[in-house]
């Protein structure tokens, strides 16, 4: 009996032991205050793409939409040194320019250095074809000739069949400094042989030219890489 009584005993004691234990271990904890750490930033990026020998319209004119040319040739409609003018009534043999230009717009201490690509898709009629194409049936023996400051970078044989170029150089933040773009090409000169379609008018077409940019300067980064995928996502 007394055995018996010993080891409940023990038993109790161990139980009360465990407990103790348990509430010890509940009590070892601990926590920190919250750090907020807040983030905000003012800068941005922005680009410019003028083509002042096709319409007139030039980086000093602002930041308007300079997409259809007709705020640029008000008052200028019979200018026939500006492409847009000559695209009217072009002839077999002719060189019209066109000179698209990107400029890196933010020189006021919010703007980021930038790379810049050009994406440039072609149509004859309503139809997009590639670039090939567009030379064979419509351009001069030598086609368009592309500055080589801009890379091709894709092209050709992609889905959308647009072209795209990559300015080699980074554009930079200070005005009239490294931030605006040597054209990409200059003119577009006609093949002096083509000929009248059944309805005895020349081919109607397009040159499509868009701007795109990304924030320079992250390492390890192919940048090539990284524009297509923005352009094609875009």
């Amino acid at each position: 009996m007394k055995r018996k009584r010993a080891g409940l005993a023990i038993t109790g004691l161990l139980v009360v032991a465990i407990i103790a234990v348990g509430a010890t271990l509940a009590l070892l904890s601990t926590t920190t205050g919250t750090k907020t750490n807040a983030f905000s930033s003012n800068r941005n990026i922005s680009i410019q793409l003028r083509e002042d020998k096709w319409d007139g319209y030039t980086f000093e004119d602002g930041a308007g939409d300079s997409t259809t040319g007709e705020a640029a040739i008000t008052g200028r409609e019979e200018d026939m040194t500006l492409g847009v003018n000559q695209a009217k009534a072009y002839l077999p043999g002719q060189s019209i320019p066109k000179n698209p230009t990107v400029k890196n717009n933010n020189t006021n201490g919010n703007g980021v250095e930038t790379r810049v690509a050009l994406k440039v898709t072609y149509f004859i009629g309503e139809q997009q074809v590639t670039y090939e194409t567009f030379k064979n049936k419509l351009l001069a023996t030598d086609g368009i000739e592309f500055n080589n400051k801009w890379e091709q970078i894709d092209g050709n044989d992609n889905d959308n069949m647009a072209d795209i170029y990559l300015y080699q150089d980074v554009l930079g933040l200070e005005e009239d400094v490294n931030n605006t773009t040597t054209p990409l090409f200059s003119t577009v000169p006609i093949n002096k042989n083509l000929q009248p379609g059944e309805d005895g008018k020349l081919p109607s077409f397009n040159i499509n030219v868009q701007a795109y940019a990304i924030q320079a300067g992250i390492d390890n980064m192919n940048i090539g890489e990284e524009m297509v995928k923005f352009i094609n996502a875009n």
